[in-house]
């Protein structure tokens, strides 16, 4: 089994959107777990076909669901899903909501590269010109604007310092970049997931995108149990045996407790910093109502469209950006070559 998994290629998000979808379809339509799984074969890669077929052969063999994708490594919010839905609930609805859920974010990966592949592109090559520029060209316009000009203006020195500098500047970015990829994956990775949550909070970049996250776990997540037919209680019971959101693990535990204290549900979200206000609010029209699981599972279709809606924002902003920069960058090289010459010329 290790050689098996150490071996095993990786589902990329979009074969995992398209998996999950056909089989959610298939369960509708009657067909069983490894009969559906088996169907699927015929359409999968070689490689996949393979992987498939051990994972009937798991299924034949009395595993769950939930193991089987847990061996083929799929995303951890899937496999919440599927953990959820195997003990208490719908598992062709899980599917398909989990294939939804994870189609949106392979959406917005890919919206993300195809945003930032062009302009990561011009800014290498613009590095690649700025090293060139600065160990070949400059120092032979600095040496002809200093043998003939005695006097340069500070605009010229300013642009000239400026572009001197700048290979620094992106060297001093890199490093800051490498430095904090070093530091997550040798200390923040290590913290416990509250510790974790609250540095990610403390960044008001992160916050609101924090806040809108975990709301939409937990109001899916919950509607999903409530509409199984479990209590709020033992909701939070099964969402502290699930292992693959820790957060939502420990929140889980802290909630239980609160709520065996005496507490209500509403008032326990309210005093919580992890969640977005409006969503204590939903649960006390929910429990008014007694509509609780049906307005947390709008309430979390909602958040997902704001989540979209924030996402577009910031990819709508970052490119403009990013070519802004590489412009003003590409304007100040020509002024930097074309000014001294103008200068040389008229000192002639």
């Amino acid at each position: 089994m290790f050689l098996y998994k150490r071996n095993m290629t990786s589902w990329t998000l979009r074969e995992q959107v398209t998996l999950l979808r056909h089989l959610g379809n298939l369960l509708e339509k009657g067909y069983s777990l490894w009969h559906a799984l088996e169907f699927l074969q015929l359409y999968a890669t070689k490689e996949k076909q393979q992987q498939l077929h051990r994972a009937v052969e798991q299924l034949k063999n009395g595993g769950s669901l939930y193991s089987v994708f847990t061996d083929l490594r799929f995303h951890r919010d899937m496999l919440a899903y599927l953990f959820y839905a195997e003990q208490h609930g719908d598992i062709a609805f899980a599917l398909r909501q989990g294939s939804i859920f994870l189609e949106r974010k392979e959406r917005h990966y890919r919206k993300l590269l195809q945003t930032l592949r062009y302009p990561i592109f011009l800014l290498s090559f613009l590095i690649g010109m700025l090293i060139l520029f600065n160990t070949v060209l400059l120092p032979q316009f600095a040496s002809l604007h200093g043998s003939v000009a005695s006097q340069s203006s500070m605009m010229v020195d300013t642009i000239l310092l400026f572009i001197r500098l700048l290979p620094y500047m992106f060297g001093i970015v890199l490093s800051l970049v490498g430095i904090a990829i070093v530091l997550y994956y040798t200390y923040f990775r290590k913290l416990n997931p509250v510790t974790k949550m609250n540095y990610l909070l403390s960044i008001p970049i992160l916050k609101s995108f924090c806040l809108s996250l975990n709301s939409h776990y937990f109001a899916v997540q919950m509607s999903s149990l409530l509409q199984g037919g479990l209590s709020v209680l033992e909701a939070f019971l099964l969402m502290e045996q699930q292992r693959h959101q820790p957060f939502f693990q420990s929140e889980a535990t802290a909630m239980k407790r609160l709520l065996v204290g005496g507490d209500t549900l509403e008032h326990i979200l309210q005093e919580r910093p992890y969640y977005e206000r409006e969503l204590s609010y939903v649960v006390t029209h929910g429990q008014v109502e007694g509509a609780l699981a049906n307005e947390l599972a709008d309430y979390s279709e909602m958040v997902v469209e704001k989540l979209e809606a924030r996402v577009s924002k910031l990819v709508l902003i970052m490119q403009p950006l990013l070519f802004s920069v590489i412009g003003l960058i590409v304007v100040l090289m020509y002024l930097a070559i074309l000014l001294p010459m103008f200068q040389t010329m008229s000192s002639m």
